[in-house]
């Protein structure tokens, strides 16, 4: 299994690197030609919007994470006060309901 694997993420790594190599080394040869001191702050550049991208993708992160916690407690507390079972049984009738309720208990009734 981990054969497999490893021969299906080679061939995703060869591929991004087959179709990233031209701007690589489009880049490298554009900051050969450079100065030192240009290059420097090309890199420090680079560094700076990487880091400052990092910032932002984990600020966005966390948000989203908070808000479907927040939404699986609320999720819970509605189920455990049997708020989402009267909705499910006003809904679709008693009989569904009681289907539902049966079969997510674990006991179904045929």
């Amino acid at each position: 299994m981990y054969a497999i694997f490893n021969v299906r993420f080679l061939t995703i790594m060869e591929t991004i690197e087959g179709f990233l190599q031209p701007y690589v080394d489009q880049a490298l040869g554009f900051l050969g030609d450079l100065p030192v001191w240009a290059q420097g702050a090309a890199m420090l550049g680079l560094a700076i919007f990487t880091l400052i991208g990092l910032f932002v993708f984990i600020k966005k992160f966390i948000k989203l994470f908070l808000v479907l916690a927040v939404l699986g407690v609320i999720g819970y507390f509605l189920w455990e006060k049997g708020i989402i079972q009267d909705l499910i049984g006003n809904l679709t009738g008693t009989a569904v309901s009681t289907f539902v309720m049966q079969s997510i208990k674990g006991v179904v009734p045929f």
